[in-house]
């Protein structure tokens, strides 16, 4: 249907909506019968997105999504990490720095011993330090 409003001339499409039957009817003054319609329900895909709310983010969507949306920042957090230029240490390379910090804890252990003189506790450490080695 072609309209005019303010001297502009446009197209009108009504959007046209399919409706279902109910099981809800009756009689109009003991005459006329109506039925209920209700629209067809066509469901609309909610779009994903990060919300914030007094500094708190969350995310709105179908769960699938989200999830992938989450997995993609961290991944890319993770790469701006290694950009930023902070070093990711390989497995061996934690494990000798574990090692190094419970040897520098033991011999603060067994100076503290010696100091109070507790001969029991400096024979336990000097027989665990005789283990990391």
């Amino acid at each position: 249907m072609k309209l005019t409003y303010r001297g502009v001339d446009y197209e009108h499409n009504p959007l046209i909506v399919e409706a279902t039957d109910s099981e809800i009817s009756g009689k109009y003054r003991g005459g006329t019968t109506w039925k209920r319609n209700y629209p067809r329900h066509i469901p609309q895909p909610q779009s994903t997105a990060e919300l914030k709310y007094r500094g708190v983010s969350y995310y709105v969507g179908d769960p699938l999504q989200v999830e992938f949306m989450v997995q993609c920042k961290q991944r890319t957090r993770t790469a701006n990490a290694v950009e930023v230029g902070q070093h990711k240490k390989s497995g061996g390379e934690l494990a000798q720095t574990h090692l190094s910090n419970i040897r520098q804890n033991l011999q603060r252990r067994l100076h503290l011993a010696k100091e109070k003189g507790d001969q029991d506790l400096i024979r336990l450490l000097e027989d665990e330090a005789k283990q990391l080695a």
